[in-house]
C-alpha cells in the first residue's frame, strides 16, 4: 500500500514544482526541468522495486530508445508552433513521435548502442532548436489544469508498473519516455502565449533531455551491479551536471547573440 500510494503522489509533486518554476522563471527553465526524467526516474526506480535489477536495466535501455520520440515531438512542434495553431500542431507532433517509438519497439540493442542512437539523436534536435529566441514569460496555469497535469502523470506512473510484467522491460521503459505532460504543457503555452513562447519551452526540454540521457546510461549501468542507492544517487547528479552543462551552453550562445538580451537560466 505504501508502494503504491509512493508511485501515486511523487511524480505529481514533481510535475507541479515543475508547472511553479515555470511560472516563476519562463519558459525555459520549466521546459528544462520537464526534460529531466522527473516520471521515468521514479517509475525506472519502481521498476527495480518490483522486477529486479536486470528488468530496470532493460527499461533504461528502453528510455534511452524513447527520448528520440520525444524528440522527434518536440521539434515538430517548436517548428510548426511558429506558423499553426495547437490544434494543428499537435496531432501532427503526436502521431510522428508515436510511429517512431511504436517502431523502435521492434529492435533490441544494447546499452552502448542505445546510447549512440539517444545521444546522437540529441545533437540532431540540440542543434535545431538551440538558436536564440526572445525568451517569453511562461503563462500562469490554472488551478484545475494544474491538477489535470498531475493527474495524468500519477496514472502515467501507476499504469507502468502494474502493467510492466506484461509489456516486458523494453516497452515499460519507452512508454515512460512519452511526453503526454510535455505536450499538456506545450499546447497550455502556446494557447496562451503564442508559438514563440514554445521555442523556450522546447529549448529547455532539449536540455533536460540530455540530463535523461545522462540518468539513464548510468542505471544501465550500474543498477545489476551496484546498490539502488549508489546507482540513483550518481544517475540523479550525472543528469544534473548533463542537463546544466547544455542548458549553460544554450544560455552562453543566446547571451552572445548581437541584437539579443542576455539572460541567464
Amino acid at each position: 500500500m505504501i508502494l503504491l500510494v509512493t508511485k501515486g503522489l511523487l511524480a505529481p509533486a514533481l510535475l507541479a514544482a515543475c508547472t511553479l518554476a515555470g511560472r516563476r522563471w519562463g519558459t525555459l527553465v520549466g521546459g528544462w526541468l520537464l526534460g529531466l526524467p522527473l516520471i521515468s526516474g521514479p517509475v525506472s526506480y519502481f521498476l527495480l522495486v518490483q522486477n529486479g535489477s536486470w528488468f530496470a536495466e532493460g527499461a533504461a535501455r528502453g528510455a534511452l530508445l524513447g527520448m528520440v520520440g520525444t524528440g522527434v515531438f518536440f521539434v515538430l512542434y517548436a517548428l510548426l508552433a511558429k506558423h499553426r495553431p495547437w490544434w494543428q500542431t499537435l496531432p501532427v507532433s503526436a502521431v510522428a513521435a508515436v510511429a517512431l517509438t511504436v517502431a523502435l519497439t521492434q529492435v533490441h540493442p544494447d546499452l552502448v548502442v542505445a546510447a549512440m542512437v539517444a545521444v546522437g539523436f540529441l545533437v540532431l534536435i540540440t542543434a535545431v532548436v538551440g538558436r536564440p529566441f526572445d525568451e517569453v514569460p511562461a503563462p500562469a496555469a490554472k488551478l484545475h489544469t494544474v491538477f489535470v497535469r498531475m493527474a495524468f502523470a500519477s496514472a502515467m506512473v501507476v499504469g507502468v508498473t502494474l502493467a510492466s510484467t506484461e509489456l516486458g522491460s523494453q516497452v515499460s521503459g519507452m512508454l515512460t519516455a512519452i511526453p503526454i505532460i510535455s505536450a499538456m504543457m506545450a499546447v497550455s503555452t502556446h494557447r496562451s502565449a503564442g508559438g514563440e513562447s514554445v521555442r523556450g519551452l522546447v529549448r529547455g526540454a532539449v536540455a533536460g533531455l540530455w540530463g535523461g540521457a545522462a540518468f539513464f546510461v548510468v542505471v544501465a549501468s550500474l543498477i545489476t551491479g551496484a546498490t539502488p542507492a549508489l546507482t540513483y544517487l550518481a544517475a540523479t547528479v550525472a543528469a544534473a551536471v548533463a542537463a546544466g552543462a547544455c542548458g549553460g551552453l544554450m544560455a552562453h550562445v543566446h547571451s552572445h547573440e548581437p541584437g539579443l538580451p542576455s539572460y541567464s537560466a
